[in-house]
This record gives C-alpha cells, sequence and structure tokens, in this order.
C-alpha cells in the first residue's frame, strides 16, 4: 500500500493538459507563461536590455526543483520540468526584446520642433466642446526654420479650434502649424497612448488653417465606424446619439466632458470601453441567433468569431474588446471540443495574446483594467458567490452579482485610485443596479442600430425604442452629483503588489488550511498598513513645497499651519487642477497668489474655483486687476506679505520671492522685465532657459530639461527637508 501510494505521487499528474497538479498553486502552464512575459516587459521597461539577465533567474528554480525532487527525480519529469524552464525563459526573453523593439521604433522616429507645413491623411476624427481632434497619418513635414523634410508613418494628433470646416476620415490635409514631439516618458510615466496610438506628435491649429487637398478611400471599418456614427446622429439627439456611439465602438471624444466626467466618479465609465460586458453581450446575441437555424457548432461558432472580430475592428481593436474577443473564442472552441477549459488559463491567453500584438499594452490603463476586472471575477468571484451562497435564504442571483462586483471592485481598486487620484464610493452600489439595466439596453440598441446601418431611411423609426431607454437608464447618473462620494487622497504604488497577493491568498487558487491562510493574511495586512503609511504620510521629513506641472499647467502647493497656499504658473488646465486636488485631497485653498500677471490671474481663478473654495487671492499693486469674483477676496500686495506661515514678495509680473521655514525661493514663470532674480536655496522656474539669471544651489523645472530636475521627466516633486537638508523627490 505504502509502495503504492508513492508510485502515484511520483507519476505527473493527468487532471488537464492545460493545468495539473495539487499543491499549494496549481501549474497552469498558460498562466505562468503569460506572465513571464509580463515580466520580461516590466523588466525591459525599468532596466532596459539589461533585463535579459533576468532570464538567469530561472536557473535557481531549476537547480530548487531538482533539489526538492531528487530522491524521486524521473525521467519523465525531467524531461517535462527542462521543458517548462526553457519555455518560461524564452517567454520572459521574447517580452523583453519585443517591448524593446516597440520603444525603439517610437523613438527612431525623427524629433521635430517648431513651424512646420504638415501633408498627410485623416485617419481618426474626435470632438470636444472646445476642439476638433483629427489623427493625421501617412505624413509629411517640412520643418519651415531648418529646411529640413521628413517622412513618418507615425502620427501628428491636429486639435483644432471651432468655428471652421470639419474633416472625415480618408481626407488629405495640408496645413502649417508649430509641431511638438512627443516624448517617450513624461511626467513620471510612459506616454503609453502615444505609443500604441503610434501618435509622435501634434498640433494646435485653427480650422482656417487646414486645406483640404484631396481625398482617398478609408478601410472598412473606419467605413463602417463613420455610418454607424451618422446613422446614430440622424436618428437620436446629439446627447443620446454621443451616449449610444460611445457605448457601440469605445470612442467617447464626441461626449461632453462633464457628462463623461459623471460616469467616471459614478464608476460605471466602463460602459464606454467595448470589453467583456459588450462583446459577451454580441457573442450571445449572434449564438443565440443561429441556434434556431441548427447549424454545426464549427459553422456557428466560425460565424459568431467573424461577427466578434468585425465588432472589435469598427471599435479599432481596442485592449479589452480584443481581451474579450479572445476569451469568447477560446472558450467556445474549448467547449465545444468538450476540453473543460480552465477559465483562468483563458483569461491568461487573452492577456498573452494583446501583449505579444503589442507590449506598450502592459502600461495602458485601459488594459490594465480590463485585466484586473476579469481577473478578479474568475479568481475571487466564484469563491464570493459561493460564501455568499451559503447564507440562509441569500437568493443565487443576488450572491452571483454581488460576488461578481465586489471581485471587480476590489481588483480594479488600486490601478483606478493609482491611475485618477479617486475611486466611486458608490461604484459597487451603481455597478449592481446599473449594468442590468444598461446590458439589456445595449442589447436593444446593437440590434436596432443594425437594422438602421442596413436600413438608414428608417434610421428616426428604428432608433426611438433604444434612444427612451437609453435616456431613462443614464438619468440617475446624469441627475446625481457623484463627485462628493469619491475616495481619494492617498496612493498605492508598490502597496498594490500586497494588495493583489492577499487577495490571490483568500481565493480557493491558493490550497493551504484555513488557519495557515487567516496566519499569512494576518502578516501581509500589517506589512500593508505600515508600508501604506509610510508612503502617503510625511514619516521622518517636513515636507516645504509640491511642484506640479503637465503639459503647460502648472502650480506650487504650500501647506504649513493648517494652510494650504497655490501659486500658479501662467494658466492652469482643469483637469490637470482636479486630478491632483483628488489625489492630495484638497477642496479648499487659503490663499491663491497667481504668476504671469493679470490676465493670468484672470483665468486660472476661474479654474480653481470649479474645484475647490478660494479664501483670498494676492495680485500685483501695479498689475490693474479687475476683480470680478465677488465670492474671493482680493488682495493687493505692494512689497512683502506674509502668506500660510511664510513670506512673500513679487517680482515683477512672472516671478516670486518665497521665504518658508528658514528657505529662500524663487517661483518664476518668466523672467521678469528687469532680467535679474534675487539669489536663493532653491528656483522653481517654467523652464532651464530661467537659471541663467539667478544663483541659487539647486533647481526645478516644470518643462522638458536634460539633467536636471523636471516635473516633465519625473512627474510630481516634493521639496523636503531634514536636518536642514533640502531635498527633492518625486511625490509617493
Amino acid at each position: 500500500m505504502k509502495s503504492g501510494h508513492k508510485r502515484r505521487r511520483h507519476k505527473l499528474p493527468k487532471e488537464h493538459f492545460l493545468y495539473c497538479g495539487d499543491r499549494v498553486v496549481n501549474f497552469r502552464p498558460i498562466f505562468f507563461l503569460s506572465l513571464s512575459f509580463g515580466l520580461g516587459i516590466f523588466f525591459c521597461f525599468l532596466f532596459g536590455l539589461r533585463a535579459l539577465y533576468g532570464a538567469l533567474a530561472f536557473l535557481p528554480v531549476l537547480a530548487l526543483g531538482l533539489l526538492i525532487r531528487r530522491k524521486s527525480l524521473t525521467r519523465e519529469f525531467l524531461s517535462y520540468f527542462l521543458l517548462v524552464i526553457v519555455a518560461l525563459s524564452s517567454f520572459f526573453v521574447l517580452g523583453a526584446l519585443s517591448f524593446s523593439v516597440r520603444i525603439g521604433n517610437f523613438e527612431s522616429q525623427p524629433i521635430v520642433e517648431g513651424d512646420c507645413l504638415i501633408f498627410g491623411e485623416v485617419e481618426e476624427t474626435a470632438a470636444s466642446q472646445e476642439y476638433d481632434c483629427y489623427t493625421v497619418g501617412d505624413l509629411t513635414l517640412f520643418c519651415e526654420d531648418t529646411g529640413e523634410l521628413f517622412t513618418t508613418n507615425y502620427r501628428i494628433r491636429v486639435y483644432v479650434y471651432r468655428g471652421g470646416s470639419t474633416f472625415s476620415a480618408g481626407d488629405l490635409l495640408s496645413f502649417s502649424a508649430e509641431v511638438e514631439t512627443h516624448d517617450l516618458w513624461s511626467y513620471g510615466r510612459l506616454n503609453a497612448s502615444a505609443v500604441l496610438d503610434r501618435v509622435r506628435y501634434r498640433a494646435f491649429v485653427s480650422a482656417e488653417e487646414i486645406e483640404k487637398i484631396g481625398e482617398n478611400g478609408v478601410d472598412l471599418f473606419g467605413t463602417v465606424n463613420d455610418h454607424v456614427r451618422e446613422v446614430l446622429y440622424a436618428g437620436m439627439d446629439d446627447e443620446n446619439a454621443s451616449l449610444a456611439y460611445a457605448m457601440l465602438t469605445g470612442n467617447s471624444g464626441f461626449m461632453d466632458e462633464d457628462v463623461l466626467q459623471n460616469f467616471r466618479y459614478g464608476g460605471v465609465a466602463h460602459i464606454f470601453a467595448v470589453s467583456g460586458l459588450h462583446i459577451g453581450i454580441v457573442c450571445a446575441l449572434v449564438s443565440a441567433i443561429l441556434k434556431r437555424f441548427r447549424l454545426p457548432a464549427y459553422v456557428r461558432i466560425s460565424i459568431v468569431s467573424a461577427v466578434l472580430i468585425f465588432f472589435s475592428g469598427i471599435c479599432g481593436f481596442s485592449p479589452s474588446s480584443v481581451r474579450a474577443l479572445v476569451m469568447c473564442v477560446v472558450l467556445m472552441i474549448t467547449g465545444a471540443a468538450g476540453t473543460g477549459l480552465d477559465r483562468l488559463t483563458s483569461v491568461s491567453f487573452a492577456a498573452l495574446a494583446v501583449l505579444i500584438a503589442d507590449p506598450v499594452y502592459l502600461f495602458s490603463v485601459g488594459f490594465q483594467l480590463s485585466l484586473a476586472a476579469a481577473a478578479g471575477i474568475i479568481v475571487l468571484g466564484g469563491h464570493l458567490t459561493r460564501l455568499l451562497g451559503r447564507i440562509p435564504h441569500f437568493p443565487k442571483r443576488a450572491a452571483s452579482a454581488l460576488g461578481t462586483a465586489v471581485s471587480a471592485q476590489v481588483c480594479t481598486f488600486p490601478i483606478l485610485i493609482d491611475s485618477f487620484g479617486y475611486t466611486s464610493g458608490i461604484g459597487l452600489v451603481l455597478n449592481l443596479l446599473f449594468i442590468p439595466v444598461i446590458s439589456a439596453v445595449f442589447s436593444l440598441l446593437f440590434l436596432c442600430t443594425v437594422l438602421a446601418c442596413v436600413l438608414p431611411f428608417a434610421a428616426t423609426w428604428l432608433l426611438f425604442v433604444p434612444k427612451y431607454f437609453l435616456s431613462v437608464a443614464v438619468l440617475p447618473i446624469l441627475a446625481l452629483d457623484l463627485k462628493v462620494l469619491l475616495l481619494c487622497g492617498f496612493s498605492f504604488g508598490g502597496c498594490a503588489a500586497i494588495w493583489y497577493l492577499g487577495i490571490w491568498l483568500l481565493t480557493d487558487k491558493v490550497n493551504l488550511k484555513r488557519w495557515v491562510k487567516g496566519v499569512c493574511s494576518a502578516v501581509l495586512c500589517v506589512i500593508f498598513v505600515v508600508c501604506m503609511l509610510f508612503r502617503n504620510l510625511p514619516i521622518g521629513v517636513e515636507t516645504l513645497l509640491t511642484v506640479h506641472g503637465y503639459y503647460g499647467s502648472g502650480f506650487v502647493l504650500l501647506r504649513e499651519e493648517g494652510k494650504t497656499s497655490l501659486f500658479s504658473f501662467g494658466e492652469l488646465r482643469a483637469e490637470h487642477v482636479e486630478q491632483v486636488f483628488l489625489k492630495e485631497g484638497i477642496d479648499h485653498v487659503d490663499e491663491f497668489i497667481p504668476l504671469g500677471g493679470a490676465q493670468a490671474a484672470s483665468s486660472a481663478l476661474p479654474v480653481l474655483l470649479q474645484y475647490c473654495s478660494v479664501d483670498c487671492m494676492y495680485v500685483g499693486a501695479d498689475w490693474d486687476y479687475v476683480h470680478s469674483f465677488h465670492t474671493v477676496e482680493v488682495k493687493e500686495a505692494n512689497g512683502v506679505f506674509a502668506v500660510g506661515g511664510a513670506y512673500a514678495d513679487f517680482i515683477g509680473e512672472d516671478a516670486l520671492f518665497l521665504y518658508a521655514d528658514g528657505t529662500r525661493f524663487v517661483l518664476a514663470d518668466d523672467l521678469p522685465q528687469e532680467g535679474v532674480l534675487p539669489d536663493c536655496d532653491l528656483l522653481v522656474a517654467r523652464s532651464e532657459e530661467i537659471a541663467s539669471f539667478c544663483i541659487s544651489n539647486g533647481q526645478v523645472f516644470l518643462e522638458r530639461s536634460e539633467g536636471n530636475l523636471s516635473v516633465h521627466t519625473y512627474g510630481d516633486l516634493q521639496i523636503c527637508r531634514k536636518n536642514d537638508i533640502i531635498s527633492v523627490k518625486e511625490i509617493a
């Protein structure tokens, strides 16, 4: 009996060809291959091609495995184990190399700055309240300053101020504009959206400056996408049409920004990112129709797959739609084949397919949220549903809905906080109540839109019913102010790894005794709390100032004696101010000190008042500022004035001297007319050109500066003091 037990233990488990074992964590080849590929990408992001040395880390794993099985080593196990190690290390290397090649292609495109004459073809369109946005490809750029001519297969994003002609995909354009080149790394993050969209440049122009010089045919997906938009706007009012178009295609660029933001505040904006919800509904609808024809399984799967691929193409093959598409197709094939595929393996396969297509998707917030939600539902959702189902008289459907919603919310929580600075405090409730309703509305909308595209003359009648139900479904989101229910004011950073490890430990995917899980969970909770405290509280240092910037918008925060003072650099961008205020937990500014003169003060103050209350604003006595906001007290400063426990003095309109806690600062948006700045301990300036006019012990710049500390490179910065030593570091 004893020897028989040993023989069974020595044999390789044969439960399933894609996952095997009855150990602490069962081995799933596809999951670990996907994880290895992702780690290769991540380490290449951190260390460049030096990450390839990381493949050597699999050698200790090989040695450890052989050591553990040294007394029962068989040829079958040795072959299988070596194959796994070789595959994992190979996928790690492939991940690193693919990311390096993708990034290298982006950086190899010419850097163009200044006035250029541009020729290209419109490939994508979007719109907002202020401007139309065109993504133009097949570029030819003539630099007027240097006389150089560039051609590239990368694209430029052109922001056109409203008031002139509009253009469509396929139009050939010619225009002059001041071109800026997107950096690979900006504001402390990889510029993933630019790399993924192959957008290397951007420009701002007026519509009158653009000339249409021709027209090309557009691709099939683009043609259908444009046709869908035309049909929706012909059959609905603009507000409902923009909502419907965003739900069907994932393009929310035509929605009113305030409306879209309220969906974000409610935690339900994912209905505008074509993902598992949308792909699953389309798959179910098409499958239900085909079942009536009693087609063979392979024919039915082929047709459904073709429809899903076409639908994903209309949506621009977004990462969330591709992930959901791969999962649906894999599940259909394995279900028909009777292989009983593990769901964790299917989402791993989908993630691997997306990353192979473009490894930069790993740093896309949309992909991260989509993957986290899907993985959470698969890994945690079923376990939660079973636990809730054990509660006496608890409805099974309610248990399933609650388990699914909670698992998705828990797993996307750190990503939402770190990416946007907030998450919805009522998102769980809204998803439970809103998503079933909007799913039914989407099903009706999809079917009616397909008919309306085939019969465009009947669009108004065909879309009347879905328009009515859509208006009713979204009415609570549009009517309520969901901003007051946000969770914000902290960040996760590396602590997210502990969070996800704890979630994984508590699921049924880890085969440990309950008391062991309990002890490990308690230890992880303590570690997590301590790490979060150190990350979010200035323990051991005293923060003097924080510097924030994003594409021309910049400001400095001073918090002393329980007061918050804000110093702005020129104009402020509303979305930038909102994100920082949510991350920092700011809803009130005691003193506002603008740099840049009366015009900058007039434009910056209303932006601030959208997101916080302001007690008073200081302006220079010689600015001739016309006060029009009577809820804010305006003080004219003529010489030194007290602000937030510090002392300040304007240097012309564009600079200010600040003395805080024994440290001398100069804040400069531009060089004053006198052309001289006082000596200081630290200069905080918009550009590095200002540094040559100021003697300082250190400098921090808002714009790009090679070899110097800049917000453009490192993201928001903290200026701290410890033991009378001033230091600058990235904000945690």
